[in-house]
């Protein structure tokens, strides 16, 4: 592998890990200041968490193209709420992965990281840790996100992908509904000749060009044609077209042609083209049996995301929340209810920086819970 190819890969897997949101850590340490700024349940996010991730988010948002630059600038701003909701997602789903007591084999974790090599083209270890140590991003985490996410999407297999039902019937209506969707332009094939502008004299080129279709419409192919005529005329295989392919100006006479036919002459890029048209097809729809599959597939992706969501929210509705947002972060969610007051109430307190510490004597078992989800769901090193 060369330099560069490999300079390209490492490049590809640094975006993917951008990408992939996860808190880039072992740069800083969070220090005493740090708090807590979300419980769900047993877990919480912390603003080391937050401040990471939408430092990420924001990253991640300047390497990728958008449409416009104003919609990207309008994403960064709202990168805190964006941020903000991943995390609470991703609490709510890690509470219930403990509720369930999924667990997650290394096995697996091997095979996603295998997956992402075989993606991006990693051939090695050593090329791994270039591409993590790129991104800022140390092999355990990496693969603490790997287990979080498979931890998640085991939930989703669980709970969610059966209420996904898909009749026949439905995919059939969808077939009906949207049947646009399945049409098949008409296409024609074509060859030409063109008579060069850069070569021939201009008084030469009208008469060379009409001699030019007189010959295609005797039967003869453009490649004879322009060997024929000589220097300044040559042949073009225009192949397999559907309207608006061909310059403007041939299009607008291509699709008046015949099988066999050859239009007049016509000025465009480069000099005189004696367009004709060599097979037509007309318009088509694809048959039900040839794209069920595909509709299917675009159909059970739909209802999935519209049952994730519903999830999401019945998980949200039976959840212990307590909010100590960061500003940029107020509205992440839309809420029938305010949330608890943490300040007031005092509940994130024994989530605190050194909590665990503190209390430790006094209830070892409960204290070594809550660190060991803070553990996972921070990323601190």
């Amino acid at each position: 592998m060369t330099r560069q190819s490999l300079g390209l890969r490492m490049a590809a897997v640094v975006t993917l890990l951008v990408l992939a949101k996860f808190p880039a850590v072992g740069q800083s340490s969070p220090g005493s200041e740090n708090r807590v700024v979300l419980r769900v349940n047993d877990r919480i996010a912390t603003l080391y968490d937050y401040e990471r991730a939408v430092s990420d988010e924001i990253r991640a948002l300047q390497a990728v193209p958008a449409p416009s630059e104003q919609e990207r600038q309008e994403r960064i701003a709202d990168a805190g709420r964006f941020v903000m909701k991943r995390l609470f997602d991703e609490l709510l789903l890690l509470s219930r992965a403990d509720q369930l007591a999924v667990t997650i084999d290394e096995s697996d974790v091997e095979e996603q990281i295998k997956a992402t090599w075989e993606q991006f083209g990693i051939e090695n270890e050593e090329q791994f840790r270039q591409a993590l140590a790129q991104s800022g991003m140390r092999e355990e985490d990496f693969r603490a996100r790997r287990r979080k996410e498979l931890r998640m999407n085991v939930v989703f297999g669980r709970e969610v992908a059966g209420r996904v039902v898909i009749e026949d019937e439905d995919l059939r209506r969808f077939y009906r509904e949207n049947e646009e969707r399945f049409r098949v332009p008409e296409r024609a094939r074509f060859e030409e000749v063109v008579v060069l502008e850069a070569t021939v004299p201009a008084d030469r080129m009208a008469p060379l060009a009409a001699l030019a279709r007189t010959r295609l419409m005797s039967g003869s192919t453009a490649a004879e044609v322009a060997e024929g005529l000589g220097e300044g005329v040559t042949d073009v295989d225009v192949g397999w077209v559907t309207p608006g392919d061909l310059a403007p100006a041939l299009d607008a006479v291509a699709w008046d042609l015949e099988v066999d036919g050859v239009a007049d002459a016509i000025a465009a890029r480069g000099g005189l083209h004696v367009l004709k048209m060599l097979e037509r097809v007309p318009a088509s729809v694809r048959p039900f049996e040839e794209v069920r599959a595909a509709i299917e597939r675009e159909e059970r992706s739909r209802l999935f995301a519209e049952e994730r969501d519903l999830y999401l929210k019945e998980l949200a509705e039976a959840a212990y929340i307590v909010e100590r947002l960061p500003e940029g972060a107020e509205g992440y969610r839309p809420v029938e209810a305010p949330s608890l007051d943490a300040d007031a109430l005092g509940l994130l307190a024994p989530f605190g920086p050194g909590a665990q510490d503190a209390e430790a004597d006094d209830s070892p078992g409960e204290a070594g819970e809550a660190g060991e989800a803070a553990d996972e769901t921070d990323g601190r090193p």
